[in-house]
């Protein structure tokens, strides 16, 4: 970590943003334990990068198993 000032380009802001949807949907569908942690936990550390940048993303999901019956 670090208390540098400087910031992502809109590029880069693009491009890890995608990376972070590209990496949440290889989650949904994979069903392999170990492949599965690993891509949630470059989840998480590619969320703490975003956040500590001010960037804008959907942070939160809905889990189809948890949403109440209409």
């Amino acid at each position: 970590m670090t208390n540098d000032t400087s910031r992502l380009t809109a590029d880069q802001e693009r491009r890890l943003l995608e990376c972070y949807t590209a990496l949440r949907q290889l989650s949904e569908g994979c069903a392999v334990p170990a492949v599965t942690a690993a891509l949630n936990t470059a989840l998480a550390e590619l969320r703490i990068a975003l956040d500590g940048q001010a960037v804008e993303f959907d942070y939160y999901r809905e889990y189809p198993a948890l949403r109440p019956a209409a």
